[in-house]
This record gives structure tokens, sequence and C-alpha cells, in this order.
């Protein structure tokens, strides 16, 4: 069978808080051979944090949501949501994601694990350095384990924390699909993921193309839209040399459908 990879694309917060960048990324995704894409929704003392030192609100409001969603059904694309914090998600939790991303300092966020389990949706936890325990814990709070899925995800840039053997621990330990989450200042990682066969991948992307005038918070390990003409083939590519799989298939977007 061909191997093609289930790439899920992560806009973070890099939108700024601005509507028109976020509906630019939401036009270009539409347009797109992608399939998912998430919004993030950081912790409140997070965004005013921000606010107070550089002016800048992240939050974006409920009617952008309402659009996105509207518009990605009508095309026939999935919209996803990942949170952390009970107080941003509780101004659009009676919106209907098509599934969600839980952060992984909120793996343990019983009143929020409870909510995102009510939506009956598909779930998946980002884990970061949740220890088994932690994991465990937190999978007591969903009904349905057929809907839960699991991102391992290392939050350093030392290579010694990457430990992508643990993808495989995961997956003989709690028996569930287990997908890479991209968090590392260069695509090795991707490369060298595929030896332990990610069920799919997340990974952040900024902007269309470089501007130096502007750091994303998400700057050294998302990537440029621009970039993702190629990452599909990098992947692919990848898990052929890893594991010998015959593949010519690849997901290649038009330059024409980029708008900025």
């Amino acid at each position: 069978m061909n191997f093609v990879p289930n790439l899920i694309l992560e806009v973070g917060i890099n939108h700024f808080g601005d509507i028109k960048k976020a509906k630019e990324i939401i036009n270009f995704f539409i347009k797109s051979k992608f399939t998912s894409l998430t919004f993030m929704l950081h912790t409140e003392d997070f965004c005013k944090k921000y606010l107070e030192k550089k002016k800048i609100d992240f939050i974006l409001p409920k009617s952008f949501y309402e659009f996105a969603l509207k518009v990605c059904k009508k095309n026939k694309k999935k919209l996803g949501l990942s949170v952390c914090d009970v107080l941003t998600y509780d101004k659009i939790k009676d919106l209907n994601f098509d599934f969600y991303k839980i952060l992984g300092i909120a793996i343990n966020n019983k009143e929020l694990l409870k909510q995102i389990n009510i939506k009956k949706k598909p779930v998946y936890i980002s884990l970061a350095k949740g220890s088994d325990s932690k994991i465990k814990k937190c999978l007591k709070y969903f009904s349905n384990k057929k809907n839960l899925n699991l991102i391992y995800t290392s939050m350093s840039y030392d290579p010694k924390d990457t430990n992508l053997n643990r993808i495989t621990h995961l997956k003989k330990k709690f028996n569930l699909p287990v997908g890479y989450g991209h968090h590392y200042k260069n695509l090795n990682t991707f490369i060298l993921s595929t030896f332990f066969k990610p069920n799919f991948y997340f990974f952040y992307i900024k902007g269309f193309f470089k501007n130096p005038n502007i750091v994303y918070p998400d700057d050294q390990h998302a990537i440029f839209i621009k970039d993702l003409l190629n990452l599909n083939d990098l992947i692919v590519e990848s898990d052929v040399i890893v594991n010998n799989k015959k593949n010519n298939i690849s997901i290649k977007l038009d330059d024409k459908n980029i708008k900025i």
C-alpha cells in the first residue's frame, strides 16, 4: 500500500490575532491539498501578558471561527481547535469543531478534558514531557477510546531530549494511534521520525514568506507556507528510504493558489 502521510497543519497563534491574516490562511487551506488544520486557544494569562507587553491580542473573535467552520465544511475540510484553558475555551465551546487537540500543559486539566469529552469528536492529545502515569490519568476522562490519538512532541531544541523511540513505546503501552508533533529547530526530526512509523504528523505553519520584521510565536519550529510544497515529498521519500516502501504519491500545491 502506498504511504501518504496524514499531515495536519497547525496555525497556533501565528496569526497574531489578526482576522485578515487568519482568513488568508483559511483561504490557502481551502485551495490546498491538505485536509486538516487547527487554530490554538492559548491560556488567558499568556494572552494578557502579550497584550500588556507588546500590545498584541492573540484571541480571534467567535465570528471568525463561525466563518472558518462554515467555509471548511462547504469545502469538505476538517478544522480543529487546540485547547489548554477552560477560560479561553468557554467563549466558543458551543461551536463544534471536527476534532480537538489537547496541549501538553493541559493533559491533566480535569474540567477541560471533561468538556472536550462531551463533544464526542476525535481528540489528539499532545504529550510533551507527560509521564506514562499522567497520560494514563488523562485517558480516563474520555468515554470513547476510539476517538483518542496521542501526539509525541519534544518541547526542547536540544537533540538529547528528542528521544523519538518514545513513539514506539507509546504505541505498545497505550495501544492507540501515535503521531509525531514537530517542535524542533530543523526538519531533521521529521525525516528521522519516519523510522518509527507515526500514524500522523502535526506541524506549525507561519506566514507565507519570510519577513525579517516579523518574529512568530512559534518561529523556530514553524514552517513557512511556501515551504510546504516539498514537505510531503520529503516525508514520503524518507519513508521509502527508511522502510523500503515503493511510493510515487505526493501532495503538491499550486503556487497560484497562494494568496497574500
